[in-house]
């Protein structure tokens, strides 16, 4: 048989409650109940008390699946999340009390068959109404105050009161209280609402069950990441990270996991809210990496485009994009012009006449031989292009195309 065990740890009394299934959805097995004295002498009697309880269980033929330990003073925190990082205790989650109220909340609602009910947790200086979620155990809506001794019920009336006017679909109230005497204060806040208003049957032994059932469904509560979780400065309506106290800031999770588990801090959520909102960064190696992907992408077009011009027929103009000064090609010198000669008599059937002297005249200039065939000419040099792009400049080489040959 599965045991979960639940702790809660007040100033001057130590409390515990195994119950009986993996869930913590079967009968109370035991509790407890025993007076310590100091903060370390009550954190040394806890370490004793679980490992004692583990030891029973498995005499027994039992399994201890999970344990919750939960606290009422915030100054206690410390010296036992050292002690249990210190010991080998196993499975042990520390647990929020506020948390542990929202599960002891959550297993109510479901008890009653209500889809939301509204959780008020009453500290000795503080209050908080939040709205539990029934099917996964999340906190739809949570509002926190201060509050006075000799004010205490006006001013919980007050939040309670709230539930009627605003949309918060509750089906019910729950009180839990955290070092408050909740029975005295029942009567005023069931006077300030329509909802149905319970407590739990054992109200000094209700944030150790609470602990035990947030222990025994952790999974479920992990999941429930998405429930807005932030503290109201009292009638501001505004976020207030002071307004936070320790109890809220110290949620559940192991010991060593630091920030790991924020499933209902009040100030993570928001940060990471801020964090989700800003435009995503891209980084610089991320950038150059672009810019040399859109160079090299350039750089194929370009030389595409020019090898395109260059198999044009000759005459044709380079385009005008690629801005390119490339060699003219180098011809053979033309020959000199010469002087237009006389067209010689069209031949006539009369017998020649004799040859009359020529005129004086400048001596012809014999055309020019006929060059002989000339090797082709030089394939010009190849020419460099650089394209410059953001970060990178890439160089092109670039061969003309060879010259026509001769007529």
């Amino acid at each position: 048989m599965d045991i979960v065990l639940g702790v809660s740890i007040a100033p001057g009394t130590v409390r515990l409650v195994a119950i009986e299934g993996q869930d913590a959805d079967g009968v109370t097995v035991e509790q407890e109940e025993f007076e310590v004295g100091a903060a370390g002498n009550a954190v040394d009697r806890v370490i004793d008390a679980i490992g004692g309880t583990r030891e029973g269980v498995v005499e027994g033929g039992h399994r201890l699946s999970s344990t919750g330990v939960t606290w009422t003073n915030p100054a206690d925190v410390a010296a036992l999340r050292a002690a249990i990082n210190a010991s080998d205790l196993g499975d042990v989650m520390m647990v929020a009390p506020l948390l542990a109220a929202a599960a002891l909340a959550q297993t109510v609602g479901d008890a009653l068959a209500y889809e939301r009910i509204a959780m008020l947790f009453v500290e000795t200086a503080s209050a908080t109404l939040a709205v539990v979620e029934v099917g996964d155990g999340s906190i739809v809506d949570l509002h926190r105050r201060r509050i006075t001794g000799t004010a205490a019920p006006a001013e919980l009336a007050t939040m309670v009161a709230g539930l009627d006017a605003g949309g918060s679909a509750a089906d019910g109230v729950f009180i839990v209280g955290c070092g408050a005497d909740i029975v005295a204060l029942k009567p005023a806040i069931e006077a300030a609402t329509s909802l149905r208003v319970t407590g739990p049957e054992e109200p000094d032994m209700a944030l150790a069950r609470g602990a035990a059932l947030a222990s025994a469904n952790a999974p479920l509560f992990a999941s429930s990441t998405a429930a807005l979780a932030y503290a109201l400065d009292p009638g501001t309506g505004e976020f207030g990270p002071l307004a936070v106290g320790p109890s809220h800031l110290d949620l559940w999770g192991d010991a060593g996991t630091g920030t790991g588990f924020r499933a209902y801090s009040a100030l993570a959520d928001d940060a990471e809210e801020d964090e989700d909102q800003r435009p995503p960064r891209r980084s610089r190696a991320m950038l150059l990496a672009g810019s040399a992907l859109a160079g090299i992408a350039a750089v194929i077009a370009g030389v595409v485009l020019v090898t395109l011009t260059a198999d044009q027929p000759t005459g044709e103009g380079h385009n005008a994009g690629v801005s390119v000064a490339t060699p003219g090609i180098q011809l053979p010198a033309a020959p000199p012009s010469t002087p237009p000669q006389a067209q010689p008599p069209a031949p006539s059937t009369s017998p020649p006449a004799p040859p009359a002297a020529p005129a004086p005249a400048p001596p012809p200039v014999a055309p020019p031989p006929p060059p002989p065939a000339a090797p082709p000419p030089p394939r010009p040099a190849p020419v460099t292009m650089y394209l410059h792009f953001p970060f990178v400049t890439v160089p092109i080489p670039i061969t003309p195309p060879a010259p026509p040959p001769a007529p």
